[in-house]
């Protein structure tokens, strides 16, 4: 074990960690760790793929079809493939991974290779509603990706999150950067993560705890009026 390493685990004995900067020390050995470490094909397992399916048939079942929807962090297409199903047709997805992309785009999609952090592809006010499955645990910094999701959905957009929770395994910390300042670490019934939602323009419509997949909470908001900073 190297040194580096070595010190990092004894800091974490002596003060565990609340920051993604306590676990990733900087951002480019974030991105390296999201494009090769960790990188899963939702549609190869099918408890995640039928999780995603779920997700989508419970959330956009009654929504207009003509709907403008972005999947935040599309993957190889699992979501956008139940969007499809469900009779939707303007819909997008966004893909830090390159091979993730290629895939849906196999399939007919559209995807736009971005970091979620700096959605600029894509003008203000763009989306009737941004669903983001499994997917803000693993940001660097939740706060600016949430920023980004606010300012491309419309006015009276819909956000609708999956989260793992509660998430205080250690084990998952280099994936789940973005857990401490989320909140999704604490075991409060989700009353930190609603907050951290809220707190950033959005209202909330509907909380639900879910394990179909794994113990996820599902939050249903709707963009407000943004609090001053």
């Amino acid at each position: 074990m190297s040194w580096r390493r070595f010190t990092r685990k004894l800091r974490r004995l002596v003060r565990p960690p609340r920051s993604a900067h306590d676990v990733v020390p900087n951002y480019h050995d974030y991105l390296r760790l999201q494009r090769e470490t960790f990188l899963s094909f939702e549609s190869e397992v099918p408890r995640w793929k039928e999780g995603q399916r779920r997700f989508v048939d419970r959330t956009m079942d009654d929504r207009a079809r003509h709907a403008r929807v972005l999947d935040c962090a599309a993957g190889d297409g699992a979501g956008l493939r139940a969007l499809r199903e469900l009779g939707f047709s303007r819909i997008i997805g966004v893909e830090l991974s390159r091979e993730k992309a290629r895939r849906a785009r196999g399939d007919g999609f559209a995807v736009v290779v971005c970091d979620m952090h700096d959605l600029r592809c894509f003008p203000d006010a763009t989306f009737d509603v941004v669903l983001s499955s499994h997917t803000i645990e693993h940001a660097y910094q939740p706060d600016i990706v949430v920023d980004e999701l606010y300012r491309v959905l419309t006015p009276e957009g819909h956000l609708h999150i999956v989260l793992p929770y509660p998430d205080s395994s250690h084990r998952n910390e280099l994936a789940h950067v973005g857990k401490f300042k989320l909140g999704t670490d604490q075991d409060d019934n989700g009353a930190s993560v609603q907050r951290f939602f809220t707190g950033r323009g959005f209202s909330l419509l509907k909380s639900e705890l879910d394990d179909a997949r794994e113990p996820e909470i599902w939050l249903h908001l709707k963009k407000t009026t943004k609090p001053q900073s």
